[in-house]
């Protein structure tokens, strides 16, 4: 009878959990289906390759170990509690139904794990209080751990009372299971306690141990579609579902009867509306957010949850309100420096700064942008330039030198410089730009620019949300590209770096782009630069868009070594770097709520390491950014920001020997 009862109420619990939770579900299948189209099913054995190394080695967790591991045993024991479904299920539908002495040590080593687990999870969350949780709904986040603590509890208690209640309940003998290990010792307890010799007790307790953890595991399942913890079904194929397409690509190629404006769900693809329900709300994006750090408003985090409520308000049936400047507010979009720092600390590979741009792009429609980003705007749509400049000074940094530079437009020329707003116009990398430029020369290279031909890449303004205005300039650099003869293209700015490599592919621009220091080492490697060791110690600041966007991280580093340059690691460097705050047209705003800027925490970072005096950039504006730090934090007597290619002019003779910052 008491069987009888118990697989009723399995069933009873499993349709009714199964029934809760896609009742549940439909509404966001349904939101998701009405998104716009991304295609995110190419490329099978290399997503499914790469998932394994997420999913099962857990390597972007492990990065924080302590949650890496505590998330392991817990993640680890629920692909166990599989075989434990199995086992308790078919104890009571099969009598003397058992998965084996050897599935039963391997149950009980990660229901050991699980609850170690959660024990540095408590631990964590209720004593070490990390600042990334500020936010999070930690209420849910205890229920969650308090569920599966109960589960855990569940598994030990009925295979304890299973010795002594399987004859009563299943007719079987099956006698005490060693393998078993946790059960086998707590029968052993109900044993000397004599509560195992009554049958009433070791019934009730197999059947309280049985719902404990069947019942909750049912539980589990129709609490999931209202819980962050939705991530449980929906992170493995987030993580399936990453993106392939160039990583430094914002969006994908857009129908021209569509914009890139995000003002409703429907605005979105299905995959962004599947980020906003796969978040755990671990709070890693917040954690290395750049603008979080200065004091702005800005939480990648929180943006991503007040999405995700919105999306649940609105299933709700309550009426939709505007995402951009009303679910997310303007001051917390126009933080973002779109450096990419939330996307690659996420564990579930959400992807943060397109849905920023997207929003950002419904502002500017509506006109809500700071004064100066606009004048910036106006400057690239009638100048070409960020500075708001004639065309026809664009050119003018290079008059003065010894050898006159190409104009790739005219004449065939090997290498193709696309040298970019800042170095073009801005008066201290100017020098830069002529140094490289010697450089080029003392190395033999046939090499030319376009003159007032170039104009933005427009890489900053498609951050920003101008979609239409990145077209624009883009097809005026692609026509004077395609009207050029050139073998192959560097640039000597990461912006212009990615617009090129990434962003220009989408309108037909296929050809391999370097950025100057890979170009330079090249150089070197032929032999037609023959640098000198300069016995310095320096540190290297990797720009957002050349290593965290593109990926280039070993080019500097060999540059340096190449000169016989110690290089000294900031701690937070290569694709964990911190951003200089400048991007996503951040320099050409007002810094509204700012109580630190990004550039000053990370000179601060840099003047932590003990005898370096050089802090060494590869990107014009971390030279204008740092080089204003430097000066603000008080570490000019101590740092010096110095740009690769001036150490590299002093190794092959063009410059006097660099001093440093403490001598001078």
């Amino acid at each position: 009878m008491a069987r009888d009862l118990l697989m009723a109420l399995t069933i009873a619990l499993l349709l009714g959990a199964a029934a809760f939770f896609a009742a549940r579900m439909l509404p966001l299948v349904r939101v998701m289906r009405r998104a716009r189209p991304t295609s995110r099913l190419d490329h099978w054995p290399r997503r499914l390759g790469f998932m394994a190394g997420q999913v099962l080695a857990h390597k972007r967790l492990l990065q924080m170990k302590m949650s890496g591991v505590l998330h392991f045993f817990i993640f680890s024991g629920f692909v166990i509690l599989f075989i434990d479904i199995v086992d308790a299920v078919g104890q009571v539908f099969a009598p003397g139904f058992n998965i084996g002495p050897a599935l039963d040590c391997v149950v009980d080593i990660f229901v050991a794990l699980v609850l170690i687990g959660i024990v540095l999870a408590v631990y964590q969350r209720a004593v070490l209080k990390p600042e990334r949780y500020h936010g999070s709904d930690e209420r849910d986040g205890y229920v969650i751990l308090g569920m599966i603590a109960v589960i855990m509890i569940g598994i030990i208690l009925h295979e304890s009372f299973y010795p002594f209640a399987a004859p009563l309940l299943f007719h079987v003998r099956p006698g005490l299971d060693p393998w078993g290990f946790l059960g086998y010792a707590l029968a052993r307890v109900w044993m000397a306690t004599g509560l195992a010799a009554h049958p009433a007790i070791a019934e009730t307790g197999y059947i309280t141990g049985y719902i404990l953890d069947i019942g909750m595991v049912f539980a589990f399942l129709a609490y999931l579609p209202t819980s962050k913890h939705l991530h449980i079904f929906l992170a493995v194929p987030s993580i399936f579902l990453h993106k392939t397409r160039p990583h430094g690509e914002l969006v994908e190629p857009l129908p021209p009867e569509e914009g890139m404006a995000i003002r409703s769900v429907a605005d979105m693809n299905w995959k962004d509306v599947m980020d906003l329900f796969t978040c755990t709300e671990c709070g890693r994006c917040q954690a290395v957010c750049p603008a979080h750090a200065s004091g702005q408003r800005l939480s990648p985090k929180m943006v991503i949850i007040e999405l995700r409520d919105a999306v649940r308000r609105e299933l709700a049936g309550e009426p939709p309100v505007p995402l951009a400047g009303g679910v997310v507010s303007a001051e917390e979009l126009w933080a973002c420096t779109t450096c990419g720092a939330c996307q690659e600390a996420c564990p579930v590979f959400i992807e943060h700064v397109p849905k920023i741009a997207g929003l950002r792009a419904a502002l500017l429609e509506d006109g809500e942008i700071d004064k100066s980003a606009q004048k910036v705007l106006v400057g690239w749509d009638r100048q070409g330039n960020s500075f708001g400049q004639p065309v026809r000074k664009r050119p003018a940094w290079a008059k003065g030198l010894d050898v006159p530079i190409k104009d790739a437009r005219k004449e065939p020329v090997d290498w193709l410089w696309f040298v970019g707003d800042f170095a073009s116009y801005e008066p201290r990398v100017q020098n830069l730009s002529r140094l490289v430029a010697r450089l080029l020369q003392q190395a033999g290279v046939d090499f030319g620019i376009l003159y007032e031909g170039e104009v933005n890449s427009g890489n900053d303004a498609l951050r920003m949300g101008e979609y239409g205005l990145f077209e624009t300039l883009a097809q005026k650099n692609l026509a004077m590209l395609e009207k050029a003869q050139f073998n192959q293209i560097f640039t000597t700015d990461p912006h212009s770096f990615n617009a090129l490599r990434n962003e220009y592919r989408k309108l037909g621009f296929e050809r391999p782009v370097r950025h100057y220091t890979q170009a330079f080492l090249d150089l070197i490697e032929e032999g037609k630069l023959n640098p000198s060791p300069l016995n310095l110690k320096v540190t290297y600041h990797d720009p957002c868009y050349l290593g965290r966007w593109n990926r280039v991280f070993d080019a500097p580093r060999q540059l340096l070594e190449r000169m016989g340059i110690e290089l000294v690691e900031m701690p937070r460097h290569g694709a964990n770097s911190f951003c200089c705050g400048a991007g996503g047209g951040r320099i050409w705003m007002e810094e509204n709520g700012v109580s630190d800027r990004p550039a000053n925490i990370r000179i601060r970072e840099a003047l932590s390491l003990e005898d370096v005096n050089y802090f060494v950039v590869a990107c014009p504006k971390d030279m204008s950014m740092f080089s204003a730090a430097v000066q603000s934090t008080n570490g000019e007597e101590r740092m010096k920001v110095i740009d690769v290619a001036e150490l590299l002019a002093q190794a092959v003779g063009l410059n006097e020997p660099v001093e440093t910052a403490a001598a001078t």
